[in-house]
């Protein structure tokens, strides 16, 4: 059919450095994602985590309306919250916005802004924290 077959998936080792090739973060965001997170259930490393948890909340509200939001959404919105303060956390100033958007997001006030910020700064801070962290057992079910 002369159609070029699609391109391999790469998937992260679990042990090497994280590295993105894309420059703008909505491109590392995506290369991320395929990059790093599974079909379904947790991450291995808590980088994957961080990016799957706003992936998640953002296809739930963003995609769903927001239909199944319940309890585990709210615990993996305080989870990337503790994640994005670990390793080498993001500015007080960035974990400050991340409260706050987080708090917007659990209310489910506002949805497209806030959520593009949270996945530029879950970028920002995967890629500030380069070797894989082991994922602690999580305390939500999706």
């Amino acid at each position: 059919l002369s159609i070029p077959p699609a391109p391999r998936r790469r998937f992260h080792d679990g042990v090497s450095p994280i590295t993105v090739t894309a420059r703008e973060w909505e491109e590392q965001y995506q290369e991320l994602w395929d990059y790093l997170v599974p079909g379904s259930g947790p991450c291995q490393s808590v980088q994957g985590e961080v990016i799957r948890i706003i992936g998640r909340v953002g296809h739930e509200l963003l995609d769903n309306g927001g239909c199944n939001w319940d309890r585990d959404f709210r615990l993996m919105l305080k989870a990337l919250q503790a994640y994005l303060a670990s390793g080498k956390a993001l500015p007080e100033a960035d974990l400050t916005e991340v409260s706050q958007l987080a708090d917007m997001l659990a209310g489910r006030k506002g949805w497209v802004k806030e959520i593009a910020r949270l996945r530029e700064l879950s970028v920002k801070w995967v890629l500030e924290n380069p070797v894989p962290a082991a994922l602690p057992e999580v305390k939500y079910r999706r």
